[in-house]
Order: C-alpha cells, then sequence, then structure tokens
C-alpha cells in the first residue's frame, strides 16, 4: 500500500491507496495553511486506523514536493523521511502540481461534477493551487498522446488574477468555490494526495519546491 502526504496547501491532504492505485482511505485538512507535525502524526494513524491497516503494511510513501506553505513542505518530508527511514521502506516525493495535471484525467471520486471535463483533457491546461496570502502558484503543462510535459516554471499570481488566465484552468477546490463559474475551470477537489499516490514512482525524490509569494 501508498501513503500520500500533501501538507503544504490549504490544510493539507492524505491518501491510502491499495496496490492497484485505488484509494482506500482519505483525510482532507480544513482551510488552515499548514498543520502541525504532530497534528499530521495524529492524522496518519488515525487514517491507517480506520482503514484497518498497520504501518508495517505501507510499501511506499509518498510525498508532496510542494508547492504551498515552506513550513508544510518540510513537515510532510520530514515526516516522510521519517516513517521512510523507521520503516525501511523506499519513499518518492513530486510536485503537486505536475501530480494534480498527470492524473486529472481520473480525477478521485468526491471531486466536483465540472470534473467529468478532465478526462477528455488534451493540449495546454494551467494548475492552480492557493499558497497563502491570497497567492496561488500555477504552471502550465502540455497533455497529449506523450503524457504530460511542462511548458513554463511554476510562479506565483495575486489569487484575482486567476480569471485573466486563457485556456483550461485545473483548479483547487479552495479556488474552484470562488472561480469556478468560468468556463476554462475544472474542479481537482482539495485531496491533492491521492494525485500524489498516484502518480508517485518509488525512488524518484524531487527537490522541494519553495516558490516565492508575489504578493
Amino acid at each position: 500500500m501508498t501513503l500520500a502526504i500533501e501538507s503544504a496547501i490549504a490544510g493539507g491532504s492524505l491518501s491510502l491507496l491499495d496496490g492497484t492505485g485505488r484509494e482506500i482511505a482519505n483525510w482532507v485538512g480544513g482551510d488552515a495553511d499548514v498543520a502541525r507535525a504532530e497534528d499530521l502524526l495524529i492524522n496518519i494513524d488515525g487514517l491507517l486506523s480506520s482503514a484497518g491497516v498497520s504501518k508495517r503494511d505501507l510499501a511506499l510513501i509518498a510525498v508532496s514536493a510542494g508547492p504551498g506553505s515552506f513550513t508544510g513542505i518540510r513537515i510532510g518530508m520530514a515526516t516522510a523521511l521519517g516513517l521512510k527511514n523507521g520503516l525501511g521502506i523506499p519513499m518518492s516525493s513530486l510536485s503537486a502540481l505536475e501530480a494534480t495535471c498527470r492524473t486529472a484525467g481520473s480525477l478521485p471520486a468526491g471531486a466536483g461534477a465540472e470534473n467529468t471535463q478532465a478526462g477528455s483533457l488534451r493540449s495546454d491546461v494551467v494548475v492552480a493551487v492557493p499558497v497563502g496570502r491570497n497567492s496561488i502558484c500555477i504552471q502550465s503543462f502540455n497533455i497529449d498522446e506523450r503524457g504530460v510535459m511542462a511548458t513554463s516554471e511554476p510562479r506565483t499570481i495575486p489569487e484575482n488574477e486567476i480569471e485573466k488566465i486563457e485556456g483550461t484552468v485545473l483548479m483547487h477546490a479552495a479556488l474552484f468555490a470562488k472561480y469556478g463559474s468560468a468556463p476554462n475551470a475544472i474542479d481537482l477537489g482539495a485531496n491533492i494526495a491521492n494525485a500524489i499516490g498516484r502518480a508517485a514512482s518509488p525512488g524518484v525524490v524531487t527537490e522541494p519546491l519553495f516558490v516565492s509569494k508575489s504578493v
């Protein structure tokens, strides 16, 4: 099984996936920018307990490398490293922006009905997630039959500028709640950890993605 951790975006999320990539349990935080380290461990224990899963059943720890709260990224990475070392299993880290883009064609249950559009995504899209202080982090990707390729570096912009983005915008649920009426908006939901878990590859580690806020 895979335990996926995202602790830096809008209160964070956790996802527990079986060997086929099917999610069997999840936890999604509230509106806070970041949870405390001790809260993250408590929530992980609660998630595993609710699913009847032991830490010894885990085969992979997948964690978001960012973007988001600097503190949240550090907490997530440190927790994942601790579990990796303590359990003697592989760890994978990757960009939350890339992971959500790569898995947008098969979004998890519980995401908005607008996600039915995502299954036919092709060409250029922009992923947008909140990073606090009325800022969002965005990155552009191209999706085709070969897969997903980044076409820009991640950067932050003021939240209200999301309305100026042309083309398809994949939005975290917190943003979709405000700007989802736009015809180019697709709701990614709040469970970003699910995308992290499904896109992760054992042993592939991405450097933490610390993107400075623009405002």
